[in-house]
């Protein structure tokens, strides 16, 4: 039985929480945007959190499945462990996917607009039921296109490709010497960046080969993160609250600006400081810092982080349904600054009590019965 590292489950909520900012202020009510990076532009850089839930989850899944696959991968192993990680993402993906099928159709009776047209058409449809939404390679640059529903499930589709491969991944890095480990990690470092510069220039791609590689490879930085976690020779020579405030100095320093020449870069170097934030963090202490992710609030956040972020997509699309159904005019024309700033904490709010309620009545009951029932059944 692995030990659950509290502090870990806590920034994966406050990740999640980042990602909806940036999601509402940039894409839903872009005043919001222009406001918020009138000051900084952390959230503007928002979308680069999902590369750190990539290598979190390497390190995570590392931390829970080390056991099971340090000396071997059966069928056996590998069939538990796959349909452990489908009755994870899957029943909520599906549901809210299904969710979006009643806003096409609202479309149709209370707009009385086309549905089930652009990117919510019906071959979308079909790829984002089966998880194939990453996967549209007839595109012209490969990996932008509209093959989404729920814009977040993109990353749940490479990731469950990334699930598939993972034990043997973590068959073979298991067996590195830390020597070359580093050397792993640096040409993984190294390949990323290359990713970076020959596609988009940033590392927010989302569609087809490049979001495949961006999600393997960075799980691979966290597999090797939780092998240095694993040995804790680093405590020797780093004091966990010094590593912690230098890893959230430079994610600071980096998330605050927004290169536009040195894009490809800029995105890339805050990918080491995301594998120091969970080394620093990944050992509870009694620093300030750890206490307040160690918290029952930090921690439920983090728990409800999943339907945090695959509900809220769901909610702008719905918000901005009803708007234009009942002022007949775009979300937010008009809005004062303040009017922008409360939409952005209503907003806020109405995600954290919804993501609640699919996580209690939606994902956590409908896994428990795959898994109970599927289980049963090997």
């Amino acid at each position: 039985m692995y030990k659950h590292i509290k502090s870990l489950t806590s920034l994966r909520g406050i990740a999640a929480f980042f990602v909806v900012i940036h999601h509402f202020s940039y894409y839903t009510l872009p005043k919001t945007g222009s406001i918020l990076s009138a000051y900084s532009d952390f959230f503007k850089n928002g979308y680069l959190w999902v590369d750190f839930f990539f290598i979190l989850s390497g390190f995570i899944m590392t931390h829970v499945y080390v056991g099971d696959f340090s000396l071997k991968v059966n069928s056996s192993n590998y069939r538990s462990y796959l349909l452990s990680r489908f009755a994870r993402i899957y029943p909520l993906h599906i549901f809210i996917l299904s969710l979006f099928v009643g806003l096409e159709i609202i479309k149709i009776f209370l707009l009385h607009t086309s549905a089930f047209t652009g990117k919510f058409n019906l071959t979308a449809l079909f790829a984002n039921g089966f998880l194939l939404q990453a996967f549209d390679l007839n595109c012209p640059p490969l990996f932008w296109c509209d093959t989404y529903w729920n814009e977040p499930a993109w990353s749940i589709s490479v990731e469950f490709v990334i699930y598939c491969i993972f034990p043997f991944l973590l068959f073979l890095l298991l067996r590195n010497s830390p020597k070359k480990d580093l050397i792993i990690y640096s040409f993984t470092l190294l390949s990323i960046l290359l990713i970076i510069a020959f596609t988009r220039g940033n590392l927010d791609s989302i569609i087809g080969i490049p979001s495949i590689a961006r999600c393997g490879l960075e799980c691979v930085l966290g597999i090797i993160t939780y092998k240095v976690y694993y040995r804790g020779n680093y405590k020797k020579y780093f004091n966990l609250n010094l590593l912690a405030i230098i890893a959230i100095t430079w994610i600071i320093l980096i998330m605050n600006y927004y290169w536009s020449y040195w894009r490809s870069l800029h995105d890339w170097l805050v990918l080491p400081a995301f594998c120091l934030l969970i080394l620093a963090f990944s050992v509870n202490n009694n620093s300030v810092i750890s206490k307040f992710l160690s918290s029952q609030l930090m921690l439920y956040l983090g728990t409800i982080s999943y339907s945090i972020y695959m509900v809220h997509w769901f909610l702008q699309e719905l918000l901005k349904i009803f708007w234009l159904y009942e002022f007949h005019n775009a979300f937010g024309k008009g809005f004062t600054e303040y009017e922008t700033l409360t939409s952005l904490g209503l907003f806020l709010m109405i995600v954290l009590l919804t993501a609640s309620l699919t996580y209690r009545f939606v994902e956590v009951p409908a896994r428990n019965y795959l898994k109970s029932t599927i289980f049963a059944k090997q």
